[in-house]
């Protein structure tokens, strides 16, 4: 599925599994990776997260590696100068995952025949979230758009749509358009698999 989703809307959709394997190859970085950064190069790449290399503190706490909140909270509010009960709040809202041996991001059509994507991530222009948004309403689904400009790719996008199985969409956070190579005129899309599916069978 990953092919027609690119066909419609473009090079950057990353297919994504949890917890799956694949006798294809995948790259498993030795180096840190911010969640974000690791989806940009998986428009590409296959790439593995696994516990030893995402290195963000917020991604780690939304996949359920961490879960130190108060010390995110200070360190989010530190950095963009927002107060940290605002960021208390904030992480209230954004869900966290369990159980997680690893992640795997840029899934080609290959690995989708011998496991299925759990939900793709595409950046797109916003031209394009209108007639998305429509088509969604065909099938009486309202896509979900924090408002938060915090842990955008990894939570309000990734944890929230694969959790809560909604189709999740944000305008980014300081870091994922720093590391995620978000460009300035587009948006981050979080499909699940069945409201993929239901998009390209239109």
């Amino acid at each position: 599925m990953i092919n027609e989703l690119k066909n419609i809307f473009g090079p950057k959709c990353s297919a994504i599994n949890v917890n799956g394997e694949t006798n294809e190859f995948i790259n498993v970085p030795t180096k840190q990776m911010k969640f974000c950064e690791a989806v940009n190069h998986s428009f590409n790449i296959p790439v593995r997260l696994v516990i030893g290399n995402l290195g963000c503190p917020g991604a780690r706490r939304c996949i359920g590696f961490d879960n130190n909140e108060r010390q995110l909270a200070r360190t989010i509010s530190e950095k963009n100068k927002i107060p940290v009960a605002y960021v208390i709040n904030v992480l209230k809202t954004i869900p966290i995952l369990k159980n997680i041996r690893h992640i795997n991001l840029g899934m080609t059509k290959y690995m989708e025949k011998e496991t299925r994507p759990d939900l793709y991530i595409i950046y797109v222009k916003p031209d394009r979230i209108t007639s998305i948004i429509h088509t969604l309403a065909e099938h009486k689904i309202t896509p979900s758009i924090p408002p938060f400009s915090l842990l955008s790719v990894c939570g309000n996008v990734f944890a929230n749509c694969y959790i809560n199985q909604t189709v999740s969409l944000s305008f980014g956070c300081p870091d994922s358009r720093k590391y995620g190579g978000i460009e300035e005129n587009e948006v981050v899309l979080g499909l699940p698999y069945e409201s993929a599916k239901r998009i390209i069978d239109l």
